[in-house]
């Protein structure tokens, strides 16, 4: 009974992520469905789609990390650093290369291409995250590397875990 559940968590995970791989697209339909129009919505942006589902995730994140018995300092760094590549995997950003090719400036269509590249990694890498967790446990937030706590080698363990207590 317990492999349907982590089943049907992976089912709504990977709904989640399509829903945040195409933000606009969820936007229109989401206005389409309820039958708004665009005089008449309170938000006229996907933008809202990304921040929501790129807070979503960091949270998830977070009391994953703490859940697996991490200190609270690098909970808050683990999720953080995913919520900068969730940021990036779902935003609002498609793969429409004829419109990109008409560009003035053809310096920006290389930035726009590394982007999109960058947009599919972390949303393949951001699943791959919860697919693990729900088939094989905690064990994925352990091994998930920690970009920001590598880049300060002046924290060491003992500060860490003094800063950590510190973190509500």
């Amino acid at each position: 009974m317990e492999i349907i559940f982590r089943l049907l968590n992976i089912v709504a995970w990977l709904v989640f992520f399509a829903l945040g791989a195409s933000p606009e697209d969820t936007f229109n339909f989401l206005r389409i469905v309820s039958g708004v129009t665009v005089w008449e919505a309170l938000i006229n942006s996907p933008w809202a789609i990304t921040v929501a589902l790129t807070l979503y995730y960091s949270h998830f994140i977070y009391h994953r990390c703490v859940e697996s018995q991490l200190p609270k300092f690098e909970s808050l760094m683990k999720s953080i650093q995913t919520g900068l590549m969730a940021f990036l995997a779902f935003l609002p950003l498609r793969p429409d290369f004829d419109l990109y090719k008409n560009m003035v400036h053809q310096e920006h269509i290389k930035v726009i291409y590394l982007i999109l590249t960058l947009k599919v990694f972390f949303w393949i890498f951001l699943l791959t995250i919860v697919v693990f967790y729900y088939l094989n446990g905690n064990k994925v937030f352990k091994k998930l590397p920690d970009l920001f706590l590598d880049l300060y080698p002046v924290l060491n363990k003992k500060d860490k875990k003094n800063i950590s207590n510190h973190i509500p």
